[in-house]
């Protein structure tokens, strides 16, 4: 699947409940979309890139992505959540400074 020319990539190696928590696929890409990502990366063990992007869904609701780049264009979606209530108001803080 792709959001504005990067590809991204659902695990196949587990059962979607394990990595997607209380959100849809349809919710991430949706996310993955939103013209206002806020990317901050993650320190890791893999040797790899490694980002959790705040966004949010075409209704407005808050996710947390996190995402492992494989390729230069393309990243593995390795998790998603609804937003915490904090980073939800700090994630709404930083958008409005867009």
């Amino acid at each position: 699947m792709y959001a504005l020319g990067v590809g991204y990539h659902f695990r196949d190696d587990v059962a979607e409940s394990v990595y997607l928590h209380d959100v849809t696929k349809a919710e991430v890409m949706e996310a993955l979309a939103y013209p206002r990502r806020w990317p901050q990366r993650i320190e890791s063990k893999v040797d790899a890139r490694v980002l959790q992007i705040f966004s949010r869904t075409a209704e407005g609701n808050g996710v947390a992505v996190v995402v492992i780049q494989i390729d230069r264009w393309d990243w593995l979606i390795y998790a998603a959540r609804p937003l915490e209530v904090d980073e939800n108001a700090e994630y709404t803080v930083w958008e409005a400074q867009q």
